[in-house]
């Protein structure tokens, strides 16, 4: 077999890999995408209306990839395909490649995981509008993927660019701004599935040449004629890296744990790995990849143990996880993160594996991969148990997330370490703003300021969400406190379980809003509230739940702007809750209420009043100092239903 036959063998393994999860899904991926890409028509996604819009993908076949019957079933409506219409496509397109880059078609990938395309075009080809028109067309096209519940992000990466890693990105993207350009093209290269157009040269380049040798090796093939240049897309070269890129590389991973921990744990390790490599320039694993794919002999004298891997079992994310777990085994005292990395791999990878062994003739891989998995010591000890980490206490998740953060910042701080011990002509190829842009989103989740309500150090907010809810009330000396418990509870059984407390506040406007931000309340969770004195009820509670909801969506740290955070911060949403204890109002000198806000960076707070006028107060501020009001649409206020619900909102507002 080619070194070309057997990367397509591996590609289409890749796409059988992402289609065993969802097919609908893959299909959109693998096929739809690419024909939106390739085709500008008015009633079609990402359409732009100009004629000197550049679209469409080189050697892309769109009547053989995307039959009659699948254009229906996405557009019934369209006339794209019509007899009498004229062709949707061009002779001369733009885009050279279309791949993804990430866990797509890999074990990492879950019914949660988006898809990032890489988008290979020559920016010669056209001029700055052209570049803008066919951002337009990806956003277009991202837009209405996202009504199909599927996310996608389109990074339009010229090709002279990539092959000399100067290419643009930011900190604002799901890019890796200015820190760690040859470590994305390392993940792009031994990740990418390629869906549309030409094949990476690199593929067919031996591993482990310098660059010269790989520029020589290039030019002489097409000399000689055995490479087609017109085939392929030639990204450079990529044999290893400089260790100037691995501290930017740290703050952006604790960035991305913040969001997702358990992905960022194994490129945080990755990222350990090497920079305990002696040399000033560090071997990257995607060359490993290549070896496997398309030079099995040059892997069988560099790693025995690998030799007999069949292609259908080459899995980016899996090897990895074997490579790191190794390299934490070769030291005496680090035997703990070695398995800390086994529980993260599984938990990241068997959510998907688990949907996969639930649906008809998919169990053969399940097993597959299962078996690899143990035979390269990779299931962590109690694997049933992380299975159904669903089924954990709310104190064993939160346990269990401390652990998580505890190793990303202990390791950052062994990892500032080493950098320091760096020569001082080792440069930073991270910029002063990026620093600042990632450092701030660093302090928004771990630190603590003055009334502000705290992100716990937990998983992924989604890992953390809680089916059944209860209230609970208390009297403590005059206080009153709310306790919130982990399911389903009435009055007595509340006292036997105790275990299943995950917080208790004497303010439950407070309460509701840390469990929302800290994703442990979300729209599906049901509340419910034992016996209490108070005149409060379940529908009072369930109202203010469902308004916070809506008022407060849930945060993405990788989405923040960077321009918000280079700015001083500012109030950009408020919610107020007035009365919740329905005390009488008329003639009273108190009315209790509490003010929720959410800033710029991601940060929430809380203050309390005790007066109608410093409620007043507070929301005049709001709106002179921050345009934040009811008329702008970011002003909310919840009062329960009471006899004076008029009469409050009259004294608020008047």
């Amino acid at each position: 077999m080619s070194k070309i036959e057997r990367y397509k063998k591996y590609n289409r393994n890749r796409k059988i890999t992402a289609i065993a999860f969802n097919e609908s899904k893959a299909a959109l991926l693998f096929k739809i995408i690419p024909f939106l890409l390739h085709c500008n028509y008015p009633d079609l996604p990402g359409f732009v209306n100009s004629p000197k819009c550049p679209f469409g993908i080189y050697r892309f076949q769109p009547e053989k990839v995307v039959d009659f019957d699948l254009f229906q079933r996405f557009f019934p409506t369209s006339s794209a395909k019509n007899i009498n219409t004229n062709s949707p496509y061009t002779e001369t397109p733009f885009i050279h490649s279309l791949k993804t880059i990430g866990s797509i078609g890999t074990i990492a990938q879950t019914e949660k995981s988006d898809c990032d395309f890489w988008v290979s075009i020559r920016l010669e080809d056209m001029d700055s509008d052209g570049v803008e028109m066919l951002d337009q067309k990806c956003k277009g096209i991202e837009e209405w993927a996202l009504t199909k519940g599927i996310e996608v992000y389109f990074f339009l990466m010229d090709i002279d660019q990539t092959r000399e890693n100067s290419f643009e990105s930011s900190t604002g993207d799901e890019s890796a701004g200015s820190a760690i350009k040859a470590l994305l093209k390392d993940e792009l290269f031994r990740t990418h599935i390629l869906v549309a157009g030409k094949m990476l040269l690199w593929w067919l380049i031996p591993p482990g040449l310098t660059e010269e040798e790989y520029r020589n090796y290039v030019n002489t093939a097409i000399e000689e004629e055995k490479l087609d240049p017109d085939n392929f897309i030639d990204l450079g070269y990529l044999s290893d890296i400089p260790k100037s890129e691995i501290f930017g590389a740290c703050l952006w991973q604790m960035n991305k744990a913040l969001d997702s921990p358990f992905k960022s744990i194994i490129k945080f390790a990755y990222l350990e790995l090497l920079l305990n490599d002696t040399t000033k320039r560090l071997p990257l694993f995607s060359d490993t990849v290549k070896r496997l794919v398309t030079y099995p002999d040059k892997e069988m004298s560099a790693n025995g143990q690998l030799s007999d891997l069949k292609l259908i079992d080459v899995d980016p994310y899996l090897l990895l996880a074997r490579e790191i777990i190794a390299f934490y085994q070769r030291r005496d005292t680090e035997q703990e993160r070695a398995d800390l990395i086994r529980i993260c791999m599984f938990l990241k990878t068997l959510e998907g594996m688990a949907t996969q062994k639930k649906k008809g003739g998919k169990r053969l891989n399940f097993e597959r991969t299962s078996a690899l998995m143990h035979n390269w010591n990779l299931l962590p000890m109690d694997s049933e148990h992380y299975l159904n980490i669903r089924d954990w206490d709310y104190r064993e998740l939160v346990d269990f997330g401390t652990k998580v953060h505890d190793y990303l910042l202990e390791t950052y701080k062994r990892l500032r370490i080493i950098f320091n011990s760096f020569d001082d002509d080792t440069a930073l190829t991270i910029t002063q703003r990026d620093i600042h842009v990632l450092g701030r989103k660093l302090f928004t989740y771990y630190e603590k300021k003055t009334n502000k309500i705290d992100y716990i150090r937990s998983l992924s907010r989604n890992d953390m969400a809680q089916g059944n809810i209860t209230f609970h009330v208390t009297r403590e000396g005059d206080t009153d406190f709310f306790h919130a418990f982990q399911g389903k509870f009435d009055q007595l059984d509340v006292q036997k379980n105790i275990h299943s407390l995950i917080a208790k506040r004497s303010n439950l406007v407070i309460l509701i809003s840390w469990l929302l931000i800290n994703g442990i309340l979300n729209k599906r969770t049901k509340l419910h509230l034992t016996k209490h004195r108070l005149p409060l009820d379940l529908v009072d509670i369930q109202g203010l739940a469902a308004l916070m909801l809506k008022t407060f969506p849930p945060i993405t740290f990788a989405r923040i702007s960077s321009d918000d955070l280079l700015k001083k911060e500012r109030v950009v949403r408020a919610f107020a809750v007035i009365n919740l204890l329905k005390k009488p109002v008329r003639d009273a000198k108190t009315l209790h209420s509490t003010l929720i806000t959410q800033n710029s960076w991601g940060e929430y707070f809380y203050e309390n009043f005790d007066t109608l006028n410093q409620l007043k107060n507070a929301i005049r501020t709001l709106l002179s100092k921050h345009f934040v009001s009811r008329f702008n649409k970011n002003l909310e206020v919840y009062i329960p239903p009471q006899k004076e619900q008029h009469l409050i909102k009259t004294l608020v507002f008047q």
